[in-house]
């Protein structure tokens, strides 16, 4: 979870006790028992939801360390074909074998 997130949470749910504590006085100020619930409603779907945004974020981590790994081996077996072609052909060639390298 982001710390801001965090942190509001925890502000929300203090807000939320202390409301409910103080209720009967704070109705005279326009908060009602239906709006302290809306408000916790509320916190509770932001931690719930963060949770899943956890989840993306950590299953977004292995899928961006799997696609590295492709991308590295990709890059490694590229640069053995082009070392080949070039090891064996002049470089007026090397295009003809799909080789795009200048020199």
């Amino acid at each position: 979870m982001s710390i801001t997130i965090l942190n509001e949470i925890d502000k929300a749910e203090t807000l939320v006790n202390g409301l409910r504590m103080n209720l009967n006085e704070v109705k005279l100020l326009n908060v009602t028992a239906a709006g302290v619930d809306r408000l916790e409603a509320a916190c509770k779907e932001l931690k719930r939801k963060n949770e899943e945004v956890d989840a993306l974020r950590r299953q977004l981590t292995l899928k961006v360390r799997e696609n590295n790994e492709l991308l590295a081996q990709l890059k490694d077996q590229m640069l053995e074909f082009r070392k080949t072609v070039k090891g064996h052909y002049e470089q007026s060639q090397w295009i003809r074998f799909g080789v795009q390298d200048k020199r």
